[in-house]
């Protein structure tokens, strides 16, 4: 169903996305530095995050792409390589204005631009379209901020627009007293023009920005640039929020041992405090004795609370949703160990291995139907492979340097290097090979269950004919049972490899249906993990899907982490293929992302009633090549 309004529902071009990443990588050297979307582009050095500004959302599609991708150059190459971080330090120190720091940031853009471009001439098509778009941008933005009494603002717009002009600049008139000074900030601002350092420009911005300081005007109002904070002060200390921090008039402590302590309740209720809403007691503690009563079991306070005040004591089960749930998020949080073994962004993602129940009457009537639908294709394939490997066997290797002497020996007197040897072929073994279907069991595969059950029948019964082993899985995310940290994932394994083989293993195949959410490069992950530990030549892993992954913070950097997964898998020698089906396959933006992800191992079938007949042929193709 098409919305209204859509403007609350972005859509994430993972493709691209996965694209600026691998750039930011590459340019930096930092295969650890993450890309992330926000309202400025800058580089934050700890943790490594590389920000793409907001600012190129809706426009071309060439101005969008070249833009993004100019902010990965100017930060990954630009301010890794070629800005002087000490520097931008030492003028941090003394920044005294929102103006200064903003033009030091686009100072120092105008002149690591050229550098990147130099050394890379690729990216110069990127900053010329970045040049226009933000100078039609500055030019409204000059005219608007005059009009507004922005005067700070404006004198930025017109630096910008100096800096990056093609033709003989004009100052427009913005202020009489900023016009008086104009004389001076033309001739410093155009000595970044001959600026080899970052150093030369600091000096540049330090003297504009002195002047403007000197002018009192109001301060700027808009935020176009952003300078991170790199300055490496001393660590601040941690400040108990518990405990006073004003001094006692008096400074005596009291001994333990006085203390007198008291059984008796209190009751503080009255009249006046009948009305429980807001903080109807106040006090102040100017004099007292320190004594030795230690406590830390405060807990988050709400509105109903009578005084703020750190106490220790003893008290029931509180009945507040909000303490519960934060007790429970606690609980989660010492339960799962902190570890990225399964990829950064699967951090606090736990594996929940679930087993089928016995099969119903009902479940084994649907498998038999569908076996007895997909007997003539498996029987097909069956014959196929078994003559291919008969084939093997009596088929003799001949033109071979050892072996037995063939009967052509004329080529020991034409050929310099004659094979007159043959050898007989070994009686060949069975089908050197290991299957793993993953299906993915989301809320959006409504519609195409039973489809994919019939394929994953297919699959089944061509595999246990030839004693093939194989696994059949359906994974899913628990969204109703999310924390803050824990992420369970289901793992529902409806054939395993050790009862591949039997006559019973098809009906659980049944108990596949859509749940919730999809983390596909988890579930990539741990079936890797059961692949490694099979001792068979070939290793197949084939995934049915219906979209790009989909799960708790796992939007965009879903589809780079199934990459990371797809390969490793392809690393540690396995065969990835990936079946994408339903309407979706015919949206071409999807199809790029899909083949981003697996490569040329990514099938499209965009008709989820001709999934079996696209399995066939790849089926066919790997059985071939494990003889």
């Amino acid at each position: 169903m098409e919305r209204f309004i859509q403007f609350n529902d972005e859509t994430v071009n993972s493709a691209f996305w996965m694209e600026l990443s691998d750039l930011a990588a590459a340019l930096s050297g930092d295969p650890d530095l993450k890309v992330e979307y926000g309202p400025l582009a800058y580089l934050q050095t700890e943790p490594a995050v590389l920000y793409v500004s907001h600012f190129w959302h809706h426009r071309t599609e060439q101005e969008e792409k070249d833009g993004m991708k100019s902010d990965v150059y100017l930060r990954a190459l630009g301010t890794k390589v070629f800005t002087d971080l000490q520097a931008v330090q030492q003028f941090e120190r003394r920044a005294k204005s929102s103006f200064a720091r903003q033009l030091l940031a686009l100072a120092e853009d105008v002149r690591i631009e050229t550098l990147c471009a130099q050394e890379r001439p690729g990216m110069r098509r990127a900053f010329e379209t970045r040049k226009q778009v933000l100078k039609r941008y500055h030019e409204v933005q000059l005219t608007v901020n005059i009009a507004k009494g922005f005067y700070s603002d404006a004198v930025y717009n017109a630096l910008y627009l100096l800096w990056q002009a093609d033709a003989p600049f004009e100052w427009r008139s913005i202020n009489p007293l900023i016009d008086a000074a104009v004389p001076f900030i033309d001739r410093t601002a155009r000595s970044l023009f001959d600026a080899r350092t970052t150093a030369d420009v600091v000096r540049a911005v330090t003297d504009i920005s002195d002047v403007m300081d000197d002018l009192d005007l109001r301060a700027m109002v808009n935020e176009y640039s952003h300078l991170p904070k790199y300055s490496k002060d001393e660590p601040e200390t941690v400040i108990d929020p518990g405990k006073r921090q004003d001094p006692l008039q008096n400074d005596d402590t009291q001994e333990e041992e006085d203390n007198e302590q008291f059984n008796e309740q209190f009751s503080t209720w009255h009249r006046e405090s009948e009305e429980t809403r807001g903080t109807f007691m106040q006090f102040d503690l100017d004099r007292g004795a320190k004594t030795p009563m230690m406590g830390n079991t405060a807990r988050e306070g709400d509105e109903g609370d009578a005084a703020l005040a750190s106490v220790q004591g003893r008290s029931k089960k509180a009945s507040r949703e909000q303490y519960n749930r934060l007790l429970a998020e606690r609980r989660d949080s010492e339960e799962q160990p902190d570890n990225t073994v399964y990829g950064k962004e699967n951090k606090g993602a736990k594996a929940l291995f679930d087993s089928p129940v016995s099969a119903s009457d009902e479940e084994r009537e649907q498998y038999r139907v569908l076996k007895n639908e997909t007997a003539p294709v498996v029987r097909k394939l069956k014959r196929m492979i078994e003559k291919s490997i008969e084939k093997k066997k009596t088929s003799p290797r001949t033109d071979l340097l050892t072996g037995r002497l063939g009967r052509k020996l004329t080529r020991f007197y034409t050929d310099d290097n004659p094979r007159l040897f043959f050898k007989k072929q070994e009686p060949s073994r069975e089908i050197d090979a290991v299957f793993f279907l993953l299906i993915d069991c989301s809320a959006s595969m409504y519609d195409k269950m039973d489809d994919v059950k019939k394929s994953a029948v297919l699959f089944h019964e061509t595999l246990k004919t030839l004693r093939v082993p194989h696994e059949i899985t359906g994974f899913w995310e628990d969204t109703a049972s999310l924390s803050a940290n824990m992420k369970p994932n289901h793992f529902l394994t409806v054939v395993s490899f050790d009862r591949s083989h039997q006559a019973e293993s098809g009906p659980s195949i049944m108990q596949l249906r859509p749940e919730e959410d999809n983390r596909d490069g988890f579930a990539l992950r741990i079936a890797i993990e059961k692949m490694a530990v099979r001792s068979e030549q070939r290793k197949f892993l084939i995934v049915f899907s219906d979209g790009e992954p989909s799960a708790a913070e796992y939007d965009k950097n879903g589809v780079l982490d199934t990459h990371e997964a797809v390969l490793l898998a392809r690393k540690k020698g396995m065969t990835v293929f990936n079946l994408f089906i339903g309407d979706e396959a015919l949206n071409e933006s999807r199809q790029e992302t899909m083949r981003t992800i697996y490569g040329m191992g990514s099938i499209m079938a965009p008709d989820v009633s001709e999934l079996p007949a696209v399995l066939i042929p790849i089926l066919k193709k790997l059985l071939f090549e494990s003889i």
